[in-house]
C-alpha cells in the first residue's frame, strides 16, 4: 500500500480507559476495513504503553507525544471527558523537550498536559531539531469527541471525584471554568480554520456514555490491554506491568457503550473518518460521491 497513516488517541487517563477500549474493539477494525478497501495502510498506537522506562521515569512523556504527532501530521483523534488533567511543570519536562519545542515554555504550568498536546496539533510550532529551526504546520483532520456529563448525576461521591477532580485542590467552579476554556480553545481553533485554507479541517461531536455498575475500571483496564496486546502481538504481560504504573484507585462502574446523535458511536466516527479520508485522499475516492 503506497498511502499509510498512523494514528493514536490524545485524552486524560485512567478516566477515558472505557473509550480507549471501545475504540480499539469497536472502532479502529472498521477504520482499517475502509483503509484497506481504498489501498491505504492504517496502524494505531498507544503512546503510554510504547513509553520506554527512561521516557517515564525522566519528564520525557509530553516530548514523546509531540514527536509521535510530528511523524504523522494527517489525523488527530481526542476524546474529552470532565476532567482537565494536570498542567506539567518545569520539573516533570526534561531540558531536552523544552530546546525542541521552545514554544512550550509560554505554556508550561499554565495549562494542562492534554491542552498542550491540543495546541501542538492545531497551531503551527515551531521545532528546533538539533539548531535547526522549522515551522511546523497544523494537523490536517482534527476528530474531537466530547462526552457529555449527565452521567454524573447518578455517581456517587467517590466515583464522582474520579470523573472530574485533577488530583488538586480546588473547587468545582473553578475546575468547570477551566475546562470550558480547554474546550473553548477547541472551538476557536475550528473557527479559525474555516477561514483559513491552511488549518486543519476540524470535526466535533457530542456523545453519551452507557453506565455498567458492575464494571470496574480495573476489569475495563485488562480488556483494553488485552485487545491491544492481540492486535499488535505485544506480550500481554508486559503490558500489564506498564498498566500497574497508572496510578488510580478501581472502583464499581465504568462505560460499556456509548451513543452519539441517535446512533452507535462507531457509526459515527466510521463515517467523520470516511469523510475526512475523502478529503486527504481524492484520488482515491474519485468515484465516491
Amino acid at each position: 500500500m503506497l498511502n499509510g497513516i498512523t494514528i493514536m488517541i490524545v485524552s486524560t487517563i485512567p478516566d477515558m480507559f472505557a473509550e480507549h477500549y471501545y475504540f480499539v474493539k469497536h472502532v479502529f477494525p472498521q477504520l482499517k476495513d475502509i483503509c484497506s478497501e481504498y489501498d491505504i495502510s492504517l496502524d494505531y498506537v498507544d503512546l503510554f504503553f510504547s513509553m520506554s522506562e527512561d521516557e517515564l521515569n525522566n519528564g520525557r512523556t509530553l516530548r514523546k507525544y509531540l514527536q509521535s504527532i510530528d511523524f504523522d501530521r494527517t489525523f488527530f483523534v481526542c476524546f474529552r471527558g470532565q476532567k482537565l488533567g494536570r498542567a506539567p511543570t518545569y520539573k516533570r519536562i526534561d531540558k531536552k523537550t523544552l530546546d525542541e519545542y521552545p514554544e512550550l515554555v509560554d505554556y508550561i504550568g499554565d495549562i494542562s498536559f492534554t491542552e498542550l498536546i491540543i495546541m501542538h496539533a492545531l497551531q503551527p510550532f515551531e521545532k528546533n531539531n538539533d539548531g535547526e529551526h522549522k515551522n511546523l504546520p497544523p494537523v490536517k483532520h482534527a476528530l474531537f469527541y466530547f462526552r457529555d456529563s449527565k452521567f454524573l448525576d447518578n455517581l456517587d461521591s467517590s466515583q464522582k471525584e474520579f470523573y472530574t477532580s485533577n488530583g488538586i485542590s480546588e473547587d468545582s467552579f473553578v475546575r468547570d471554568l477551566k475546562l470550558a476554556m480547554a474546550k473553548d480553545l477547541i472551538f476557536n481553533e475550528k473557527e479559525e480554520s474555516e477561514n483559513n485554507e491552511n488549518g486543519p479541517h476540524i470535526n466535533i461531536h457530542k456523545y453519551e456514555g452507557i453506565w455498567d455498575d458492575d464494571l470496574s475500571l480495573m476489569e475495563v483496564l485488562d480488556n483494553y490491554i488485552h485487545e491491544y496486546a492481540s492486535m499488535n502481538n505485544f506480550s500481554y504481560d508486559f503490558l500489564s506491568k506498564l498498566g500497574s504504573r497508572i496510578d488510580f484507585d478501581d472502583l464499581k462502574g465504568s462505560f460499556s457503550d456509548f451513543k452519539c446523535e441517535g446512533k452507535d458511536l462507531k457509526e459515527v466516527m466510521a463515517e467523520d473518518f470516511f469523510n475526512e479520508l475523502k478529503l486527504e485522499f481524492p484520488d482515491l475516492f474519485e468515484s465516491v460521491v
